[in-house]
């Protein structure tokens, strides 16, 4: 399985919009792609501006294929206005 820890940096006083988005995309991943086994939005404790997503995939294919969906093409406009950065992105190999 394939792992992608995502870091995203965003305006703070924008959070509860940035989560709603960001809710909406999740929706579609989860409910459309099978092979995706973990797709969750976390916000630190520490600092209200720093998120990340915790992804889990069966196989690079399905990596590329999310990355290709149409939801997710379409949640890149609609998340962008609030993003400081670009997104840091942590491809990981899990361990069994």
């Amino acid at each position: 399985m394939i792992a992608v820890v995502a870091t995203l940096r965003i305006v703070p006083e924008q959070s509860e919009a940035f989560e709603q988005v960001f809710t909406e995309l999740s929706a579609n991943v989860l409910a459309n792609e099978p092979n995706t086994k973990l797709y969750q939005l976390c916000r630190s404790q520490t600092d209200p501006s720093l998120y990340r997503v915790l992804e889990i995939y069966e196989s690079q294919a399905d990596v590329d294929a999310h990355l290709q969906s149409d939801w997710f093409k379409a949640a890149g406009p609609k998340l962008r206005p609030f993003l400081t950065e670009r997104p840091i992105l942590e491809p990981l190999d899990t361990v069994d």
